[in-house]
């Protein structure tokens, strides 16, 4: 939902998804002149006081928080789905100790409600490095040793299972969590039926969430990650003296000199992991035993199956999909950045269900000339979503699987990223495709006096993604931010700094696990694409994967750009701070005495410019 209103050449945006409303604040040059900042007021419902957004920073020379930003776009993340909000921005003038203060500008929105409408979105908190995390629950950070990158070394974290009455768990799920089990407890006798593709399946909630559904007659089947690693044992004298493990199963057998080989295949780490967890799962009723062996369906002829997705029928037609990054794992609901994704889209649903039945057969990747054209996994998902070309259809779902014949469609979500006209916003968990990278490291022309402005969210920059960084970022229409936590400063409390720690579920990717992106989010006729792809030539010619595009609707993508612009804010101000010297730092804690904080967003060039102009 979006809502303007405007007085005395003052102007305030609302930009409402469900857990998140964006400010966009503007003044015209006459009345930006003098403007020390703003102070926003929000009034909950229609009745009540208006109470002051919280704002750290303060003048010098006034001992008390002043409530006063100097920007141009806040975010208010302390709202509740579905509630009605009335903010006020006052523009404040002149003498910071004698603040002059102009008529408020009043703009009521009503976040998104998830229930009972087409698409319904559940992101976690993603931030557990944050001062609010460490705020409610450093008392309970631990040293640890833990692997990192190869190696052992000791790091304090505050994991959640330290934290009693999982009051950690529900913070970090921020609904996420209960949105999953939700779902699957749909499904509530034989009429209905679930049908899931699942990659890492170790939560055990989760997993027994499925298992309770079996018991209530719900007939559920789940094709699940289920590689194979090939076991080369050498033995001389018929005891072995090494073992070595590859993934690649189709070399063929080594022979060793006076050694002879033992050659077994055996499942990978994340199939041995959904076992053991599988092991852990009690039934209630024994009747139930021979569902619960036939309930998961083993994916073994595909580089990763990296789904995760479930599809609800009733009386044998499919009614809803669940889908997003989220893997079905601790790490995946309350540590890194995931989303949930529902669907209640019959139409969406059946092209699903019908993606499920070709992979539960575990099709070869590709088919032979001697084949039926559709007995490939490749063939197949070409044949049903042919490689799109231009613009989605207008007002459309268009789901798009992998694993396909060409990188076809990854070069067209890299065209779709370069036709944006005013913004484009992309996560990128691993690293940026050189098809995408491509197209971002180029500067796009645009009409004089008209914003364009890129937002890629990175998970890190690493040594191998350090080149593409600097060219990207010479780029001035790319604003990019990467995960982060804020660096120690010292023990002064006048910067009311906690230590911030992620929870130790994740190991390879700890802030970042998205895959979304947005094209002209705040136009009339925006793009959202998302799914569990990782915009790289692997999830779209190699993996299993699944991907949603859905073009103009302004609904989904303000809930997506809200979430979106809460974590690159988040990571893009500790980005800068863990970049600065001590003497910066405490320089920082001020706000600016006067109005020369706003040249930046009167500078046309300057990203700071772009930003004050898009969210207007």
């Amino acid at each position: 939902m979006r809502e303007r209103s405007s007085n005395d050449g003052i102007s305030i945006h609302a930009i409402a998804g469900t857990e998140v409303i964006l400010l966009g604040l503007d003044a015209k040059p006459e009345a930006s002149q003098g403007l020390l900042g703003f102070r926003i007021e929000r009034r909950d419902g229609d009745l009540g006081p208006f109470k002051p957004l919280p704002a750290p920073r303060r003048f010098a020379d006034v001992d008390e928080p002043s409530c006063v930003i100097q920007a141009f776009l806040w975010g208010d993340y302390v709202v509740d789905p579905g509630t009605t909000y009335t903010y006020r921005a006052i523009a404040v003038y002149d003498d910071s100790a004698a603040p002059r203060e102009a008529k408020p500008v009043e703009v009521t929105v009503t976040t998104e409600d998830p229930e009972d409408q087409v698409h319904a979105v559940y992101f976690n908190r993603g931030v557990a490095g944050s001062q609010a995390y460490s705020r409610r629950f450093g008392d309970h950070q631990r040293w640890y040793k833990v692997e990192h990158q190869g190696r052992e070394e000791w790091r304090l974290q505050l994991r959640p299972e330290d934290i009693p009455e999982r009051e950690a768990y529900t913070w970090l799920s921020r609904g996420l969590e209960e949105a999953m089990l939700g779902f699957i407890a749909q499904a509530k006798g034989p009429e209905y039926s679930l049908r899931a593709a699942v990659y890492e399946f170790t939560y055990l909630p989760a997993v027994q969430a499925f298992v309770d559904a079996l018991e209530r007659g719900v007939d559920v089947k789940i094709v699940h990650h289920a590689k194979r690693q090939r076991l080369l044992q050498l033995k001389k004298d018929n005891d072995a003296d090494t073992t070595v493990n590859y993934t690649d199963g189709e070399r063929a057998p080594v022979t060793f000199k006076n050694k002879y080989v033992l050659d077994r295949r055996v499942p990978d780490s994340v199939c041995q992991e959904a076992d053991a967890t599988l092991k852990n799962v009690g039934l209630k009723d024994h009747a139930n035993q021979e569902a619960f062996d036939q309930m998961m369906i083993e994916r073994t002829r595909t580089q990763i199956s990296h789904n995760k997705f479930i599809v609800l029928l009733k009386n044998n037609k499919p009614i809803q999909v669940w889908t997003g990054s989220t893997n079905y794992t601790a790490g995946g609901i309350f540590g890194q950045s995931n989303v949930g994704h529902i669907v209640r889209d019959e139409a969406v649903a059946g092209k699903y269900f019908e993606y499920w039945q070709k992979l539960s057969t575990d099709p070869k990747a590709k088919s032979s000339k001697s084949d039926p054209k559709d007995k490939g996994m490749r063939n197949w998902t070409v044949l049903q979503q042919r490689d799109l070309k231009g613009a989605p259809p207008p007002n459309s779902i268009t789901p798009v699987f992998s694993p396909r014949l060409t990188t076809a469609m990854l070069d067209w979500y890299a065209n779709r990223l370069a036709a944006a006209a005013s913004c484009a916003c992309f996560t990128a968990a691993f690293t940026v495709a050189d098809q995408i990278f491509e197209k971002v490291k180029k500067k796009k022309r645009v009409a004089e006096g008209k914003p364009y402005q890129r937002y890629l969210l990175l998970e890190s920059v690493t040594s191998s993604m350090r080149e593409k960084y600097r060219k990207m970022a010479k780029c001035p229409q790319n604003r990019i931010a990467w995960g982060d936590a804020l660096r120690r400063r010292g023990d002064d409390p006048e910067h009311q700094q906690f230590i911030e720690t992620l929870t130790g579920l994740n190991d390879h990717v700890e802030y970042l696990h998205t895959k979304y992106m947005l094209i002209d989010p705040l136009s009339d006729d925006p793009v959202v694409i998302t799914g569990s792809a990782n915009f790289s030539d692997a999830s779209t010619i190699k993996n299993d994967e699944n991907m949603l595009i859905i073009r103009g609707n302004t609904r989904l993508a303000d809930i997506f750009l809200g979430e979106f612009m809460r974590m690159f804010n988040h990571f893009h101000w500790r980005n800068e701070v863990n970049a600065l010297s001590e003497e910066e730092v405490e320089a920082r804690v001020y706000l600016c005495p006067d109005d020369s904080w706003t040249e930046p967003y009167y500078t046309e060039g300057t990203q700071l410019y772009a930003e004050r102009l898009l969210f207007a």
